[in-house]
């Protein structure tokens, strides 16, 4: 059967839209119960045949796949946004929150991704440091920054520490954003220029 060009373009509308609710439900579940969610579970949610997923998706992993590529994508985009319509600070802290609501929206995945499970999946985080490195230097630039910050130390060690166990912690004790703030301030406190008005020591 040969399709017409409104019935092509409303099947292809009909398969991204069904995409969009598979990768919004697999979210909910792999959130709710980790990497134990079940492919079943999530077609109920998005309302469509477990046929239909894996129409759309090879297997669990092209799933899981899909959705942590996508939210690295959306989380790439806002950074990248903010790294050049916003000063240096306001970048890195844009950045931070940015990353801590992605941990709290993937709830028991975030998980399984800082425990590096799902290392093989999101094909690292190269262009995060790349960027991080690009605020950091354009701050010094600047005068924002401290200009002895040794860079690729100052990326590794906020990377280091938004990717481990101990943000988790300070997150379910505070709240993500409040845990992203803080952090965000510490790091801040330690890159800034001494103020003619605060000497530095």
């Amino acid at each position: 059967m040969i399709l017409s060009s409104g019935q092509a373009k409303a099947e292809r509308s009909d398969a991204r839209l069904n995409r969009e609710r598979i990768l919004a439900a697999a979210c909910e579940v792999f959130a709710e119960q980790g990497l134990d969610g079940e492919i079943r579970e999530v077609a109920e949610r998005a309302g469509v045949a477990v046929g239909t997923i894996y129409r759309h998706f090879e297997n669990r992993e092209a799933l899981l796949a899909a959705l942590l590529l996508e939210t690295k994508r959306d989380l790439l985009d806002r950074l990248v946004g903010a790294a050049r319509n916003e000063q240096p600070e306001t970048a890195l802290r844009a950045g931070m929150r940015s990353f801590a609501q992605v941990c709290e929206r993937f709830g028991s995945l975030t998980e399984a991704l800082f425990a590096g499970r799902l290392e093989n999946l999101h094909g690292g985080h190269a262009e995060f440091t790349e960027i991080l490195a690009t605020i950091l230097k354009r701050g010094i630039d600047e005068g924002v920054f401290r200009a002895d910050i040794d860079v690729p130390a100052a990326v590794s060690m906020l990377e280091g520490t938004f990717m481990s166990g101990a943000f988790l912690r300070l997150a379910r004790e505070r709240s993500f954003q409040r845990a992203a703030d803080s952090i965000a301030e510490l790091f801040l406190r330690a890159c800034r220029r001494a103020s003619a008005e605060e000497p530095a020591t």
